[in-house]
């Protein structure tokens, strides 16, 4: 199939046409932000006005939608017959797809805790810096990306929003872990098959981790753990001075 609707709708991203890339901040870009973030707002509202039955439902729902949507990329890709290790899910966003379905299926303090302190920052940089700016906009993969990393996104909002969950630096350690033993399969990965998981070999394009590579050079992934290190810092402390303020009232 080489018509125009095959290659604006259905084609793989390898192949896309390069004259129907959406563009990075272009004004379909920022469209799609939009309506990503309308969509994430109207899940945390309803989810906060939900009862704790709609609420466990809301849960549910997003881990079957994010489940779905990842199964559905991974099945395309092997359908068309372009499958590669790069398609496999290591991403910092497939750890929380995972993280995701785990908290969905049971509450899961590990899980929750990765959310929060990876789970809301890589969706976002993912939509606003995408590494699928060279898709057609309405081509299906280009929307499972969106769509998939905004329900990402909107998981650990709706419930910190919701008051459910309360980041605290003592669990810090559990998103630590899940993050260590990610990038230590992602540096295996890269290694063996030289991918880029978590963009340890080389930043995205457009992204400001290709200029920290830039001028890191050998110490980038170092500089990485560094950068966030600052990243939790911040992310973590107004919680701790919140709890401290609380304790001493």
């Amino acid at each position: 199939m080489n018509d125009k609707w095959y290659d604006y709708f259905w084609t793989s991203p390898p192949d896309a046409p390069p004259g129907l890339a959406f563009g990075q901040f272009t004004p379909a870009h920022f469209t799609a932000l939009g309506l990503v973030a309308l969509g994430v707002a109207a899940i945390i509202w309803a989810y906060q006005r939900a009862s704790a039955r709609g609420r466990r439902r809301w849960r549910g729902g997003l881990g079957i939608a994010v489940g779905v949507m990842e199964g559905f990329r991974q099945v395309s890709f092997i359908a068309l017959g372009i499958y590669t290790p790069a398609i496999l899910p290591l991403h910092a966003c497939a750890v929380a797809t995972f993280c995701v379905i785990a908290d969905a299926l049971r509450v899961n303090s590990w899980a929750r805790e990765y959310l929060y302190a990876v789970g809301t920052w890589g969706p976002l940089a993912a939509l606003l810096v995408t590494d699928w700016f060279a898709q057609p906009i309405f081509n299906i993969f280009t929307w499972q990306a969106f769509a998939i990393h905004g329900c990402l996104l909107a998981y650990p909002l709706m419930l910190l929003v919701s008051r459910e969950f309360r980041p605290s630096w003592r669990q810090l350690w559990k998103a630590a872990i899940i993050l260590v033993v990610a990038v230590a399969v992602s540096l295996l990965a890269n290694h063996r098959w030289g991918t880029n998981f978590w963009f340890l070999a080389t930043g995205a394009a457009g992204s400001p981790l290709q200029p920290i590579l830039d001028i890191a050079g050998p110490a980038y992934i170092p500089v990485l753990v560094l950068l966030l290190g600052v990243l939790w810092t911040a992310m973590y402390l107004p919680w701790v001075r919140r709890q401290t303020a609380a304790s001493r009232a």
